[in-house]
């Protein structure tokens, strides 16, 4: 999988700033109450200089750089802690939520779904179908597929795409057999579209390009 580390952001969840989202675009993002700091909390709970998120080689780590142990990851005290998506951050009474890519939301991965049914069933073809994501923002990224996901704007979606051209619940993707896919457009008011052609309903095949909103998604399937 290859990712571009340069769209990871944070969103403010709690705190005086809440819904503000922040960039993290430099290989050392500073955190704290100073206005020196590349994200500046206007927390008094918040230690001038309080943290730091670092890019590392296989993605982004933090660290507690006031030493004093009040610098949190999903509720456990972290001097050090290597981060993913969805991740909860805690400075203060300041809550936020790490992403580590543009568009996308934690969701279960796939990629052992229906090996099970391999066994007493060696004739039978079996897949394992991902969509790679491909925006100006996030570069490639695959994800795999459950036997149905939701494309949206919204956050109970299973693939969040924060994108106003995008409806809440734009389409649906369901499984047909372990080899074939269907793509729903849930009325949506923007249109999703197959191959450049606008669709309601329709069987998918390994290299279809779906677009919805400004993001492009190929699918792969692969056979075992």
């Amino acid at each position: 999988m290859v990712q571009d580390y340069t769209s990871a952001y944070l969103v403010i969840q709690k705190g005086p700033l809440l819904g503000k989202r922040v960039e993290i675009w430099k290989e050392r993002t500073t955190i704290g109450r100073s206005r020196d700091c590349d994200i500046f909390l206007e927390d008094i709970t918040v230690h001038r200089k309080q943290a730091s998120i670092l890019r590392v080689a296989d993605g982004y780590v933090l660290c507690d750089d006031h030493g004093k142990g009040d610098s949190y990851v999903n509720g456990t005290s972290a001097k050090e802690q290597p981060l993913k998506s969805g991740d909860q951050l805690l400075f203060g009474n300041t809550q936020l939520t790490f992403y580590a890519n543009e568009g996308t939301r934690p969701f279960q991965l796939a990629s052992s779904r229906g090996r099970e049914l391999l066994i007493g069933k060696a004739s039978e073809a079996q897949a394992i179908a991902r969509l790679d994501l491909k925006n100006a923002h996030s570069g490639i990224l695959s994800i795999n597929l459950l036997p149905e996901m939701t494309i949206g704007r919204s956050r109970d979606c299973n693939i969040f795409l924060e994108d106003l051209a995008v409806s809440r619940h734009h389409a649906t993707l369901h499984e047909r057999s372990s080899v074939e896919y269907e793509l729903i457009d849930n009325r949506s008011a923007t249109g999703t579209f197959v191959n450049g052609q606008a669709i309601v309903r329709t069987l998918l095949h390994e290299g279809d390009q779906i677009q919805i909103g400004a993001t492009t998604f190929i699918l792969r399937i692969s056979r075992t």
